[in-house]
């Protein structure tokens, strides 16, 4: 097995996430559900039934679905994320943090067809709950679920995942408007269905991106960045002064990687869950559990059970302060402390729940709305939604 070691750029190590890796404990083994595969289902319409997996987890298999990304994508599948990944050995890792949890996840099977490769892969639209689900979407909705993936595997052992990245985290407005408008246009929120139907490696990952005008996403705040990994190594993906720019990296959070004319500043969204990747990176190489436990030290309602560590990016982060000016600057720093105060005392019993049972669909917080495990080497999926980790669900290519 290929061992991934991982070398970062510059980041800026933050004291206090230091202390908080330290009293992170490693959690204890999870129980898997083998679900069984489907292989004797009836079509209609290019898919099969919505199938219930369990509480908030659900899986379609499609025998065709549309060559193009239908109309109004991005109002029904994007929103502000804050995700994580990370790729060790045969084990690519991530989590897709949200805050619309009323939405169920959907395990997304497309079976090979000539032309495009199988694959499986993760998607959520807005405005679903169960009680749709399990009465049924509408036909636009089900024409969009292949394409509402935020990550994905096809037979080939081709992983792509999105993370969202601020626009403005060097300082100033990224003003990405498309990388070649001479070519047919692909925005990046649909970008992971085509590279998984189509591509066998990063290099043919790579290509096709260069073969289309990469539009951005049509938020003032934020973009979406790629990883991508392959059976013999991982680029991350950034679309920076309208190039495209993939180079090695094995981590990836929240801000742009990839620019070498700055230094990463030390408020980029996502900071304190890199270097807890980092520092714990070699776990995430060893087993499935290891990924797993690695990803479950950057869950995202960490951030509620440590306030007193202050993972600041998270908080402020979008208001563009650094830690600097958190700690010494008199009107700002109030307003971290007020946030922490609220977390608490107005959710203390919020919080206990989290602690003892994980997190719950109904409550208007942000967690970890789904946890991805690919194994590239045996293509296989291990799935967790609202951080019940020991209701983990294994799929097979």
């Amino acid at each position: 097995m290929k061992q991934y070691m991982y070398t970062s750029p510059q980041v800026k190590v933050i004291e206090i996430v230091s202390r908080l890796v330290r009293v992170m404990v490693a959690v204890s083994a999870f129980a898997v559900t083998i679900l069984s595969s489907c292989d004797k289902l009836e079509f209609s319409n290019g898919h099969s039934d919505i199938r219930k997996c369990s509480d908030m987890l659900y899986e379609v298999t499609y025998s065709d679905y549309s060559s193009e990304a239908p109309n109004g994508a991005y109002e029904e599948i994007a929103g502000d994320l804050a995700c994580s990944s990370v790729r060790n050995g045969d084990f690519h890792g991530r989590n897709f943090d949200y805050f619309a949890n009323q939405c169920p996840t959907v395990v997304v099977r497309t079976t090979a067809k000539e032309g495009r490769y199988a694959t499986i892969g993760v998607a959520r639209l807005k405005g679903t709950n169960e009680a749709k689900m399990e009465s049924g979407l509408s036909k636009e909705k089900m024409d969009l679920l292949p394409w509402a993936l935020f990550d994905g595997m096809n037979e080939k052992g081709l992983v792509v995942n999105a993370n969202v990245v601020s626009k403005q985290d060097w300082g100033k407005k990224e003003d990405h408007t498309g990388t070649d408008k001479t070519l047919p246009e692909l925005n990046v929120i649909v970008a992971i269905r085509p590279l998984l139907d189509y591509c066998a490696n990063i290099g043919e990952a790579l290509k096709y991106l260069q073969a289309h005008n990469i539009t951005p996403l049509p938020s003032k705040k934020m973009n979406l960045h790629f990883m991508i990994s392959d059976s013999d190594s991982t680029y991350v993906v950034e679309f920076i002064d309208n190039k495209i720019v993939a180079k090695p990296r094995y981590i990836m959070t929240n801000y742009h990687l990839l620019r070498e004319d700055v230094d990463i500043p030390d408020y980029a969204i996502g900071v304190e869950r890199y270097d807890i990747l980092e520092n714990n990176y070699a776990l995430g190489g060893q087993s499935m559990q290891g990924m797993f436990d690695l990803m479950k030290m950057v869950r995202y309602t960490n951030l509620y059970k440590y306030p007193e560590y202050k993972w600041y990016s998270e908080l402020v982060g979008p208001n563009q302060v650094s830690y600097t000016q958190i700690i010494n600057e008199p009107e700002i720093k109030p307003l971290l402390d007020a946030t922490l105060a609220d977390i608490k005392t107005n959710w203390a019993e919020e919080l206990k729940y989290i602690e003892k049972n994980g997190f719950r669909a109904e409550t208007i917080w942000w967690d970890t709305t789904h946890n991805s495990i690919y194994d590239i080497r045996n293509k296989q999926l291990w799935v967790t939604v609202h951080e019940w980790y020991d209701k983990a669900r294994k799929f097979s290519l």
